[in-house]
């Protein structure tokens, strides 16, 4: 189009232009001379608005991309550089469970929880606790829980603020924390006295999200007052970390895999411990005013629950030199989020679910025949159960929905943000009984979805010849 504008326009420019030429040297045009005329500016016209009409085009047109320079170097393979390799190896780390413990409403170890479980025992209305209308309010009640005492103690002590006395759900958390320290502290007393060499404990307490408005410098002053008096403090050392939700509380225990075998040493021992409540009543009351609370006319809302875990975690290295019998291996976590929230309209698909337990087993090399049990830390909500077990999809054919597939949350109600550890202990349980793969699925909450998987303890020759 250029091309032609271009030559009409300077056909019709250089005939005017000869007989302007003509005309101006006295020459009378002829009749044809003025048809070539009336020819050549209509020509002339219409190649102007072409070629013009053309650049307009040009300018418009996105510049052709530059043939990019042959560099001579070729990666067929993704995994061929050293980053790629080593991210690859580090997706497939794993770290030793030696012990857990926990309090619940089901009991104060993993085995009543447990039980209590598979008896079917479910959260029941508080003697103590209503809402608004009066009724009394369903929740997952630890029982016997002595808080005055611990009130007391604090207050002599001058070891809490006002701040944190005047709120219940802290208080519980504590007393809850206190319990589960009890026997913790135990085996963690037991495994310094069969070192040989000097070994250092880090304890990491995951506190829930909402205390963190508040001063945490008496809370870890109050905590290591209750691990100093009965373990060597000069190998103690004490860190506070924030948890949002269950997931939360699965990636701070990622982070601690990943970290363990990147550069702890073999005679790190790590005690991650969680502890919360919502069974008071500032959060009852909190909860019913965002409707957010389960009541017999609103089934498909949350029950507060409360509880408390420590997990005793070692590189699988110190569980082969101690030789001992009741560890397991934890995975890392395969983590994602959901477009919508599980309450959302529509159907629920559990598609994103299967991904994650896919990918796990691809990583792992476990067939899905070889897990024996699911342990879920979501609740009653049926949307929230439908989906967990259209995720497990062909990989939990061979599982009894009821019987092997184990949802925590139906036992001890909303315990965020250590649900998932929760179910991570009596995963554990369920290792040690079966001796078999269990797989950890945490999607109690609306978006946030992970798995991981609890193995049993299988110390390969490397392994038990490099600790020794």
């Amino acid at each position: 189009m250029k091309l032609l504008g271009g030559c009409l326009l300077t056909f019709g420019l250089v005939w005017g232009l000869v007989l302007g030429w003509w005309q101006s040297n006295d020459h009378a045009p002829s009749q044809l001379d003025l048809g070539l005329y009336l020819v050549a500016l209509p020509l002339a016209l219409v190649g102007g608005f072409l070629l013009l009409r053309g650049f307009i085009d040009h300018l418009k047109k996105p510049p052709e991309a530059l043939p990019r320079p042959e560099s001579g170097l070729r990666d067929e393979d993704p995994l061929a550089l050293a980053t790629a390799k080593t991210a690859a190896a580090e997706r497939a780390f794993t770290l030793g469970l030696i012990d857990a413990f926990i309090v619940t409403a089901g009991g104060d170890t993993v085995d009543d929880t447990l039980a209590a479980l598979a008896d079917g025992k479910r959260p029941e209305p508080s003697t103590r606790l209503t809402n608004d209308s009066g009724y009394p309010v369903f929740v997952a009640e630890v029982p016997d829980l002595d808080v005055d005492t611990l009130i007391d103690t604090l207050i002599e002590e001058s070891a809490a603020p006002r701040a944190f006395v005047e709120r219940g759900e802290v208080m519980r958390a504590l007393a809850l924390a206190e319990r589960v320290l009890e026997a913790s502290i135990e085996r963690l007393r037991d495994l310094l006295e069969q070192m040989e060499e000097k070994a250092s404990l880090r304890v990491d307490w995951l506190v829930p999200a909402a205390w963190m408005e508040l001063d945490l410098a008496p809370l870890k002053t109050w905590l290591q007052g209750c691990l100093a008096t009965r373990l060597p403090e000069e190998s103690l050392t004490i860190t506070l970390r924030s948890a949002t939700h269950e997931l939360d509380a699965l990636l701070a225990l990622d982070e601690l895999i990943l970290r363990a075998n990147r550069d702890a040493p073999p005679s790190e021992i790590r005690l991650l411990l969680g502890a919360s409540s919502a069974v008071d009543e500032q959060t009852v009351a909190r909860w019913e005013s965002e409707n957010r609370l389960f009541s017999a006319h609103q089934q498909q809302r949350q029950i507060p629950g409360e509880g408390a875990v420590a997990l005793i975690l070692a590189r699988q290295e110190l569980i082969a030199l101690l030789d001992l019998v009741d560890g397991v291996c934890v995975t890392r976590l395969n983590a994602a989020r959901r477009d919508k929230p599980v309450d959302a309209g529509g159907r629920i698909g559990g598609k994103l679910i299967e991904q994650l337990v896919t990918g796990l087993l691809d990583l792992t090399g476990v067939e899905p025949a070889a897990i024996k049990a699911v342990l879920l830390d979501t609740d009653h909500r049926p949307r929230h159960l439908t989906e967990a077990l259209e995720g497990l999809g062909p990989h939990g054919e061979h599982l009894d929905p009821i019987q092997d597939c184990l949802a925590l949350g139906t036992l001890v109600g909303t315990l965020s943000p250590i649900g998932s550890l929760a179910a991570l202990a009596c995963a554990r349980g369920k290792v040690l009984a079966s001796e078999a793969p269990v797989l950890c699925i945490s999607n109690q909450h609306p978006l946030e979805r992970g798995a991981l998987l609890v193995l049993p303890f299988a110390p390969n020759p490397d392994t038990q010849s490099s600790s020794t």
